[in-house]
């Protein structure tokens, strides 16, 4: 008799969770002064709240409805509209539906890790904005719009900004905390600010693209790669005109080049090395290290090689393996001065470099 009880109330709350009845409809309205309900959304736990947007003086809100059980002496049991709470005030013209973001863009923020997120586009007056809904199912918080824009393109979000357009013009939203990363003053999107990094812009990488750009007289970039946020304030930047890649510091609100925006890429500098790799029209070429050399950094070797191999030999001084026209030689990272024949078909068929490399350049 037990289990049959048990079933019963079971079939009794999937009822009620599961399909809400007319009279709910007129229960909240009552309770809203409401007109119209445009729409229920089922309940994503184990409790009795639903969400309804509703439609009041012409305006649309959001609410959440608490649905109550009753049984009578008979053990009849009915349903009834026992609570509700303003959760968007019916300004908006139009509410669309909620959309899920995904963990891996939510999970940016501590706030939402571990919390379902979803974005709803709210309207007015052929403006939209953005509602946050985040939770853990039990626990669901709101954000209502605080700014409004032509269109959003959800598209291109990355973590929690996203392109919006306002006056024809783009910029950079962060939809979590209602406020601009950048302004709306690009034509388009894809003159947008970039940055390599998975997860978007953060405070710092943009504190850096704006300190870049602001500078006078200078080249200004579209495309930054932070080094994956070593904090240590290096990054590569790419020339928003020539496309080409330089490298750089921020350091005391100041940008150091280190490498001037030259090269169709280049790589970061090893820990402690003395020169790093350079890259134009497919061919490599090497780059003094600017904390090591200072004034004196420069490309020693020009990008002419088609690939390279590092080495350490017995007195721990570093020498450098090229190939050019399909064979290996040894060149001098310092000068750029080839140190052997080119007649070697794999850096193992080299000869050991029994040649002086010099550390440092001369006076």
């Amino acid at each position: 008799m037990k289990h049959l009880i048990t079933f019963a109330l079971l079939i009794a709350f999937a009822q009620i969770s599961f399909s809400q009845e007319p009279h709910w409809e007129k229960q909240l309205l009552e309770r809203t002064k409401g007109k119209k309900v445009i729409r229920w959304e089922e309940p994503s736990n184990d409790d009795f709240t639903w969400v309804a947007v509703v439609k009041v003086k012409k305006k649309a809100g959001i609410y959440s409805v608490d649905i109550g059980e009753d049984s009578d002496e008979e053990g009849n049991s009915s349903s009834h509209v026992s609570y509700v709470h303003t959760n968007i005030e019916p300004k908006y013209d139009q509410i669309k539906g909620f959309v899920v973001i995904e963990k891996e863009d939510s999970d940016v923020v501590e706030d939402l890790q571990g919390q379902k997120t979803e974005v709803a586009e709210g309207w007015i007056k052929k403006k939209t904005g953005i509602i946050v809904r985040y939770g853990d199912g039990y626990d669901m918080y709101y954000l209502d719009a605080q700014d409004f824009f032509q269109s959003i393109a959800w598209e291109n979000n990355k973590g929690t900004h996203v392109p919006v357009k306002n006056n024809d013009r783009w910029g950079v939203y962060d939809w979590f905390k209602q406020a601009f990363v950048f302004e709306c003053k690009y034509t388009t999107i894809e003159n947008l600010p970039k940055t390599t990094d998975p997860s978007g812009f953060n405070e710092y990488s943009v504190a850096i693209f704006q300190a870049f750009n602001n500078q006078k007289d200078k080249e200004k970039i579209d495309l930054i790669d932070m080094d994956g946020n070593n904090g240590d304030g290096l990054f590569k930047a790419r020339s928003a005109t020539s496309k080409k890649w330089g490298l750089y510091q921020y350091f005391d609100d100041e940008i150091v080049e280190a490498i001037p925006m030259q090269y169709d890429s280049l790589y970061h500098f090893p820990w402690n090395g003395n020169y790093t790799a350079v890259f134009n029209e497919g061919k490599v070429g090497f780059y003094l290290s600017y904390w090591s050399y200072n004034e004196g950094a420069k490309e020693s070797v020009q990008c002419m090689y088609e690939d390279y191999k590092r080495y350490i030999t017995d007195d721990q001084i570093p020498k450098l393996a090229v190939k050019k026209d399909g064979k290996w030689g040894w060149v001098d990272w310092l000068t750029g001065e080839e140190k052997s024949e080119f007649k070697y078909g794999t850096p193992e068929d080299l000869p050991y470099p029994n040649y002086k490399q010099e550390m440092w350049l001369k006076e």
